[in-house]
């Protein structure tokens, strides 16, 4: 038998060389390809070298926007950020500085008074000596301030700094009595800590009540805006179109607690008035206590759901202030006031004139309802205390 291996054919050439050729035209093939498709993509009339854009320079601002562009340049040297610091301690013994609360504020004046919300300090004043109170100017300039006083029943503060060595720019004061529902407003402020932020929108409504911070308490006389404001604002001003201050923003309605489209501010009539209020009695001026009470009018009961009967059965009590001559003699927000010294009451002026035909130390006889039942309470007028 002959070896097998003897007759095999030697392996031919042919066929390896046929396969290199092949993978060959394949490659060529699949570059071409590939080329034609990057070139076919990107052809489309773009030349080989790129020429960038040219910038189109900016044209004139309309009238409106230079407007408002001026009026925030002018207003936002007046804004200020209030912050408040305390100590938080830790089981070791130690503990860290943190924020407690913050909101925004305005210069008042070039002796260095501050106005801002009574809620942006509030924690400040209940924490004491173990609490810092500072402003941060829109130059980043941070300096200490104090509290000189505040009115409760508004929701306002005044802090006093030292201004040596400091050019202040006082906020350009206005008036709130001839305000019209449509006109436009500015606001600037700190939301959510993003310092000198502007919103602009209109005037939405005057004269409004909401709830207050403190429980069962409200605000009254505010104006209402759609500029918006959000928790950080609190305590910066609503501005006209002019950049005159027209209130200062203190409160949202919102089921989320941010900006829903209705924001209010205390009128600054009734800012200048508080101010006044606060520097005479640090000067050493006393005045009679307003009662330490405020009331709703009759069109700010009826908005916020009370009946009529309920309305023109007596003024309710919107707002406590504590320890003033009405709260020590039992006052509680929800008290409707049907009499003083034995005259009916019908409306929130008759009120006010009562108590201003007084002077401290007289004792006003006041006639109440407090859950359908009838009662009088003897509040025995004296010289006026603020918030703290």
């Amino acid at each position: 038998m002959s070896d097998p291996e003897y007759h095999r054919r030697p392996p031919s050439a042919e066929p390896v060389s046929t396969n290199l050729l092949l993978v060959g035209a394949l490659v060529v093939l699949t570059s071409l390809l590939a080329y034609q498709t990057i070139t076919s993509s990107t052809s489309g009339g773009i030349p080989r070298y790129y020429e960038p854009r040219a910038v189109t320079p900016r044209g004139e601002l309309g009238a409106g926007e230079s407007a408002t562009t001026d009026v925030f340049s002018r207003a936002s040297r007046s804004v200020v950020f209030v912050k408040t610091k305390g100590f938080q301690p830790n089981y070791f013994g130690g503990g860290t500085e943190r924020e407690l609360s913050s909101g925004s504020g305005i210069v008042w004046d070039e002796s260095g008074y501050i106005v801002t919300n009574f809620h942006v300090v509030r924690d400040s004043l209940r924490a004491g000596k173990y609490a810092t109170l500072e402003v941060q100017f829109p130059d980043d300039v941070v300096v200490e301030a104090e509290v000189i006083g505040g009115v409760f029943e508004h929701d306002l503060a005044v802090l006093k700094i030292s201004p040596s060595g400091m050019e202040l720019h006082p906020i350009l004061v206005g008036t709130s009595d001839d305000l019209e529902v449509g006109q436009n407003a500015l606001a600037i402020g700190n939301p959510f800590g993003f310092s000198q932020t502007l919103s602009t929108g209109v005037i939405g409504g005057l004269n409004r009540t909401v709830s207050s911070a403190e429980p069962g308490q409200y605000l009254t006389g505010l104006i209402q805006t759609d500029a918006a404001i959000n928790p950080g604002n609190s305590g910066g001003p609503l501005l006209d179109s002019s950049g005159r201050l027209i209130g200062v923003n203190t409160a949202i309605v919102s089921p989320t607690g941010s900006y829903a489209g209705l924001g209010f501010a205390v009128p600054v009539d009734t800012v200048v008035a508080s101010v006044n209020r606060v520097l005479d009695e640090a000067s050493g001026k006393q005045t009679p206590d307003v009662l330490g009470a405020s009331v709703l009018s009759r069109e700010s009961a009826l908005e916020l759901g009370f009946s009529e009967q309920l309305v023109d059965r007596g003024l309710i009590v919107a707002m406590v202030v504590p320890n003033s001559a009405a709260a020590d003699a039992g006052l509680e927000a929800g008290d409707q006031i049907t009499r003083i010294d034995g005259i009916r009451l019908a409306d929130v002026s008759e009120l006010r004139d009562a108590i201003k035909s007084h002077k401290p130390g007289d004792i006003v006889e006041l006639k109440i309802i407090r859950l359908d039942r009838e009662g009088t309470l003897s509040v025995p007028l004296r010289a006026r205390k603020l918030f703290f």
